[in-house]
């Protein structure tokens, strides 16, 4: 019986051993190099090379494409090559060139720019790290010299992400590409690193936002609906509870501005170019009509009951919610979004006499926040 047991654990750590070994990748072509010791190494188009412990990392903490791999030769000597020398033996699938070719950052940024009050409180909610590093030090701006945007890269077989405080719950993704169209990418996440390391609560201490991404045990699935400009990444599946990031096409120049906005540094906002949906034509046309619709000083009804927010964007703060019937004065046109099918603007609104929230208790009239002008008549 004993002897048994012993075989079936024997196998089982064999089946485990080979399935290990079984993420190996190809050379695309010659490659030749020497290490920091003065060793010399070489590897040749279409060589088998296979995946080592190492994993993925980036080679300094400012090169958002300078990405390495370590992988064994058939002399099992560890070798770290550059990832886009390589191809994916599990993947057979390719990405969009416009996706792969972009930066993509969390679209609470682009909603931050667009504040007229203040360059922190979106960024705050969205990282809440960056309020606490505030608090700990007498120079209530020293947490300004270590942000910067983060951002995501995709490609083939691996995709990034890299946290606004370097160094601090970084990781790349070892994916095979599932499913690819010119509106979504599947993505089955193989492997999680931190900077040559495999993801664990040692290796890395995510931001807060990164938290339902990070605690994934692999193999999982990545979903990227693309929209124009727009991104929405989910986990798992395609559903609301389980949108995990909004992010949105960007340039490393719009990435320098906005960078700069938020500290206070000198910068340039026009450089910054307004995300679009996909169907830029018909989005225009209706955003034309929908724009006769709601203006400046025009006092118009709530058609439904509609949450008065904060800002501009539905992840900002709900300040009450107004009750259909409830009157509402325009005093500032926002940015044209399409929601629930509907394409309007964004208002800032003064509540009037007599209205109510969806409770049926008084909203107190001057009352000033934003809401979204399609369930205005």
């Amino acid at each position: 019986m004993k002897n048994r047991i012993f075989t079936i654990f024997t196998l089982l750590f064999l089946c485990t051993t080979l399935y290990a070994q079984q993420l190996e990748f190809v050379a695309k072509k010659d490659f030749t190099w020497t290490s920091i010791i003065g060793k010399k190494y070489h590897i040749s188009k279409d060589e088998i090379l296979q995946l080592d412990d190492d994993g993925i990392g980036f080679v300094y903490p400012n090169s958002p494409k300078e990405i390495e791999i370590w992988v064994k030769n058939s002399e099992n000597e560890s070798l770290n090559v550059p990832i886009n020398f390589l191809t994916f033996n599990e993947n057979v699938k390719v990405i969009q060139d416009s996706i792969k070719s972009n930066y993509w950052v969390p679209a609470y940024y682009y909603e931050q720019i667009s504040s007229k009050t203040d360059r922190y409180s979106i960024l705050y909610k969205n990282e809440p790290l960056w309020r606490e590093w505030q608090n700990q030090f007498e120079n209530p701006s020293t947490w300004q010299e270590d942000f910067f945007l983060g951002y995501y890269g995709f490609n083939d077989f691996y995709f990034f992400a890299r946290n606004s405080y370097i160094g601090n719950g970084e990781a790349t993704f070892l994916v095979k590409t599932e499913d690819v169209s010119d509106s979504s990418i599947k993505y089955k996440v193989c492997k999680m690193y931190s900077h040559f390391q495999k993801y664990t609560k040692r290796t890395a201490h995510p931001q807060e936002n990164f938290l339902p991404l990070y605690k994934k045990e692999t193999p999982f699935y990545i979903y990227l609906i693309i929209d124009g400009d727009y991104m929405k990444m989910y986990i798992d599946e395609v559903s609301e509870k389980n949108l995990f990031q909004t992010l949105i096409r960007t340039s490393p120049e719009a990435c320098n501005q906005i960078e700069n906005w938020i500290k206070g540094k000198s910068n340039d906002l026009s450089k910054v170019v307004m995300p679009k949906h996909g169907n830029v034509s018909v989005q225009t046309e209706v955003t034309k009509t929908n724009a006769t619709n709601v203006a400046p000083n025009k006092t118009m009804t709530v058609s439904e009951n509609l949450k008065l927010r904060s800002g501009e964007a539905t992840s900002t703060q709900v300040l009450t919610v107004m009750s259909a019937g409830t009157k509402v004065k325009i005093l500032e046109l926002g940015k044209a979004e399409t929601i629930d099918g509907i394409s309007s603007n964004w208002v800032k609104v003064e509540v009037q006499k007599g209205a109510k929230d969806r409770e049926g208790k008084p909203i107190k009239a001057g009352t000033v926040g934003w809401c979204y002008g399609g369930y205005l008549e």
